[in-house]
């Protein structure tokens, strides 16, 4: 499934937004259309991130397809780390 993105970001006060189309998974899709969205749309921030530095990001707004507003869900998703099982 293909959806566009909107982002709107705060980085160290400046404000911005960006644009761009990108593929879902369709069954993940179909499971949880805001869900899918909203994970590629904070790899997307994070990649975002990475380009400006690593600076201070505050995410305003983020949608799908314009109409969609799943700000608070990506907000939310949280990155898995790997389990911690050193002897020490």
């Amino acid at each position: 499934m293909k959806v566009v993105i909107e982002t709107q970001l705060n980085i160290e006060g400046n404000r911005g937004s960006s644009r761009g189309e990108f593929f879902v998974n369709n069954r993940d899709f179909k499971d949880d259309p805001n869900f899918a969205v909203a994970v590629v749309a904070y790899e997307w921030v994070q990649q975002q991130k990475r380009e400006t530095g690593q600076r201070e990001t505050i995410i305003e707004k983020v949608t799908w397809n314009e109409v969609n507003d799943i700000t608070d869900i990506v907000k939310k998703i949280q990155p898995l780390l790997p389990e911690d099982n050193l002897p020490f």
